[in-house]
């Protein structure tokens, strides 16, 4: 399975469309009429916050996709309570929509289809079995929770509206979502055409949202999402085994690690001290430790959201907390989280379109978690 990996500094346009051209995808789509965009819209984020895909990439993928004459669609379910419209005007969606006159969709709307994966269920966007295609246009970022996010983990909007949270209130540690991510990705891995990632201005640190733009000046594509995220995890410094649903989406793609192909200049190929979270050690001490190193280790590996002086008391972490355990009273500089409730899945920290929550680490998790 190839992986096709292309050096862009900048978001130029020209070099981004012959970067798709080489791709192929007249071949791929040749059968196919309407192609449903999904990109990265997680929040309200302007385009050089690089939390979202850039719509400079999206507006090649239309350019590209309408002169092979195709039915486009362009849409997202964001997360949280976020104002959907409000999302497409300061992502750039809406401006897109209206220069190429495409239907902009909100996956709460037109409705969905359950499916199974083994003892989940995920109501899933009724837009993906309607198109004939999907184009995954996602971005190159570290996540708080998972560690990595990029094609697998953005498919997870396809699950419409808040129904997002709720997984994150029933599977709250990395290991049992990873499973959620996993199980997802095998129901629409069949309908994606091909998986493109927007690393030309990624992110570092406490991403998905609340980290730093990093120019990371690549762009990624591959037919598989899973090979593509084994490539570029591992290019950002991560192991791609420790971060629990690399693999086993590989075993859904029925792919090995050594039939994953790259041009040579990429091979072992890292990018310079990307600040990402040492999971893999966290998870070998707990592992193979005794029980009361375990315990003591468990005692002092404390983390947690907290506010900093930018919130602006807009509601949107409250409403996006699956487990409903935060409260904004009159009077109050920012929302009261209940930590004895709080299951530290981070939605609120991954929804403020302020930056206005960290994530407050004990002495041991700051050596853990960078």
């Amino acid at each position: 399975m190839k992986v096709h990996i292309k050096k862009i500094e900048s978001y130029d346009f020209d070099e981004i469309y012959k970067f798709i051209e080489k791709l192929q995808l007249k071949e791929v789509l040749k059968d196919k009429k309407k192609i449903l965009l999904k990109p990265n819209l997680l929040g309200a984020f302007p385009p050089e916050r690089a939390v979202t895909t850039n719509p400079v990439v999206v507006d090649v993928m239309i350019t590209y996709l309408k002169k092979m004459g195709k039915e486009i669609i362009l849409g997202d379910s964001p997360g949280g309570s976020t104002s959907v419209k409000l999302v497409w005007e300061r992502t750039g969606m809406k401006q897109l929509a209206e220069q190429h006159n495409i239907p902009l969709v909100n996956f709460k709307t037109g409705g969905i289809i359950n499916q199974r994966a083994n003892t989940l269920k995920f109501p899933i966007t009724n837009y993906i079995w309607e198109a004939d295609a999907v184009i995954n246009l996602c971005k190159y970022k570290t996540h708080s929770l998972m560690s990595y996010t990029g094609a697998v983990k953005n498919l997870y909007g396809l699950i419409p509206g808040l129904k997002k949270s709720d997984y994150h209130k029933e599977h709250p540690d990395h290991t049992k979502f990873a499973k959620v991510i996993s199980g997802l990705y095998s129901l629409v891995k069949d309908r994606i055409a091909i998986n493109i990632m927007d690393g030309i201005v990624g992110m570092e640190g406490e991403g998905p949202s609340a980290g730093d733009p990093r120019n990371f000046g690549v762009m990624f594509a591959s037919r598989s999402a899973s090979a593509l995220d084994f490539v570029a995890s591992s290019m950002m410094g991560f192991q791609p085994d420790k971060l629990e649903y690399i693999l086993p989406s590989l075993e859904i793609d029925k792919l090995k690690e050594s039939e994953i192909e790259i041009s040579e200049e990429w091979k072992n190929f890292k990018f310079h001290k990307v600040k990402i979270k040492k999971i893999g050690l966290y998870i070998k001490i707990l592992a193979y430790s005794p029980k009361i190193l375990k315990d003591v280790f468990k005692k002092h590996f404390n983390y947690y959201p907290d506010f900093n002086d930018k919130c602006r008391k807009c509601y949107i972490c409250v409403e996006s907390c699956p487990m409903q355990v935060m409260e904004l009273k009159e009077g109050d500089t920012h929302p009261i989280i209940n930590y004895d409730k709080c299951i530290k899945c981070m939605c609120c920290h991954e929804m403020c379109p302020y930056q206005a929550i960290f994530v407050h680490k004990s002495f041991l998790a700051k050596f853990i978690i960078k």
